[in-house]
């Protein structure tokens, strides 16, 4: 809903902008038939403009987004309630919707009502029907309704010419159009002026061409100053507005010199600062490769490469309020339903148990992972293009198979560093109080890091689901995998058995 209300929000802006241009500058000529088109360009842009956007491409290096946390007490992790405004807001607008819109269809209702309890006649492509009620005469599609008991023959005749200009030139469509539009945009005062331009517009088109089929302008003006009734309906064109005396200065106005249609171009610049101002989109593109350091104490990090990818890394300090961070940036601005459930943490109010189900309309996505220690960092990926969402083992995380690029060095012990380019950009990978020994190799320009031991032994290696080797797993492309996982302890021994007590590398290749 919120991505809904920012579209209302530049589609009144851009309503709005025209309405300004026209109720300045051309309101006053006489270019009735130009003006009404440049008004249903206007309600046709507003519609249409917010969903053009462009993209700018800014480079930088070596970004890097941390939102740093420390663990908090049970007492602490309590997030405060507050008022959600876009929900109340979303209410109060739905509501604004739902009373315009029964509003409008009760109009559509009784119309229909009263054109199916009277009998037509045709002539000349015209439907004209004759009512005994004291309404005014009016026009709706190629029907015209009038009263001939409160019309002399000339001033009949007069009203006629008027809303066959209506019929001939589809000024209903223009009606049901700027109707339909206010019922969303009933919140944007400059809407309601919009509309009542409009109609007062089509008004004076009928006016002229009217009056040029008559020998008598006089007459035709004394006949709008005599003659007053009911407006049926403002879906329909009726003769008789309550601007009488406009439509009669209009109609005396001396017609305004084309050099004026210059005006019409002031629209274009502001159009164009509308997009520059709401419409443009920068996507940030790294020059360099990011230095992610696992010894800082980020709770989560979001990291948005292109444009097109959002990353959520979760790791075993992230509190219930990093969680609801990424819960709630999921749904507000991508539109998925996330549930963080499962959840224990021990003492020290670390996390070592957490399940993960995610939701789009394309499809679901879990991931859950239960240790006795703290859980590794795992990271939550989707693809704002493809709508493709992926779970698994966190890039920062040490204890499973992890691709950089160019050269690299190594060294064992605690932690590992990897040195890449010019400015050696630092990879530094730490598995706690264990002092594993890494090994470096590298396959078609891409570098592979895993643990090879000071434990019992290695890790059994699953590629799809088979069990497989090392030397296989270092002849992976890194573009093909999809996902990877590491089971460690417990987890490993219930799945896979006792075999698996040094741990278990699951992975994932991409499906063609």
């Amino acid at each position: 809903m919120e991505t809904f209300l920012i579209y209302l929000f530049k589609a009144s802006i851009l309503l709005s902008t025209f309405y300004g241009v026209y109720f300045l500058l051309l309101r006053k000529d006489t270019f009735f038939t130009i003006n009404r088109h440049f008004l249903l360009v206007g309600i046709i842009t507003s519609i249409l403009l917010p969903f053009i956007e462009f993209t700018t491409i800014k480079f930088i290096e070596n970004p890097v987004f941390y939102i740093k946390g420390t663990p908090l007490s049970a007492s602490e992790n309590v997030i405060p309630e507050t008022l959600n405004w876009w929900l109340i807001g979303s209410i109060l607008y739905g509501l604004g919707i739902l009373i315009f819109l029964s509003r409008f269809g009760l109009q559509l209702l009784s119309l229909k009502k009263l054109l199916a309890h009277h009998q037509s006649r045709k002539k000349d492509g015209f439907n004209f029907i004759e009512v005994a009620q004291d309404i005014a005469p009016f026009s709706f599609f190629n029907t015209i309704v009038y009263n001939p008991v409160l019309h002399s023959r000339e001033e009949l005749d007069m009203i006629l010419k008027h809303e066959k200009i209506h019929v001939q030139q589809f000024h209903t469509l223009d009606l049901i159009l700027v109707n339909l539009l206010l019922i969303f945009q009933w919140v944007n005062p400059f809407a309601w002026l919009y509309k009542k331009n409009l109609e007062q517009n089509l008004e004076f088109i009928a006016d002229r061409e009217a009056i040029n089929q008559m020998t008598s302008r006089k007459e035709y003006q004394l006949t709008l100053l005599k003659v007053s009734s009911n407006n049926y309906s403002t879906i329909t064109n009726n003769f008789y507005q309550s601007l009488i005396k406009k439509r009669i200065v209009m109609l005396n106005k001396q017609s305004s010199q084309s050099k004026k249609l210059w005006k019409i171009t002031v629209i274009l610049p502001l159009l164009s600062l509308f997009l520059w101002s709401f419409n443009t989109r920068e996507v940030v593109r790294v020059k360099q490769d990011i230095k992610i350091d696992q010894n800082a104490s980020e709770n989560i990090v979001i990291q948005e490469k292109e444009g097109k990818i959002i990353e959520f890394i979760v790791d075993k300090s992230s509190s219930k309020e990093d969680l609801n961070k990424v819960k709630n940036t999921l749904k507000n601005d991508y539109s998925l339903e996330v549930k963080f459930s499962g959840i224990k943490r021990n003492d020290a109010h670390e996390i070592t148990s957490i399940k993960v189900d995610i939701s789009s309309k394309k499809g679901t996505t879990n991931y859950a992972i239960s240790n006795d220690t703290p859980i590794n960092s795992f990271v939550i990926i989707y693809n704002s293009e493809t709508g493709k969402i992926e779970i698994g083992q966190s890039r920062n995380n040490s204890n499973y198979v992890w691709v950089v690029d160019k050269d690299s060095k190594s060294k064992k012990g605690k932690t590992m560093k990897i040195h890449t380019g010019d400015k050696k950009n630092e990879y530094i990978f730490s598995d706690g109080d264990h002092k594993d020994i890494y090994e470096i190799h590298t396959n078609d320009n891409k570098t592979f890091a895993y643990i090879t031991g000071d434990r019992d032994g290695e890790p059994l290696i699953y590629i799809d689901g088979k069990k497989s080797t090392k030397k296989e797993m270092e002849k992976l492309n890194s573009d093909t995998i999809e996902m990877m996982n590491v089971l460690k302890g417990k987890s490993a021994i219930k799945k896979y058995g006792d075999k698996a007590k040094n741990g278990v590398i699951e992975i994932i290749i991409k499906k063609s």
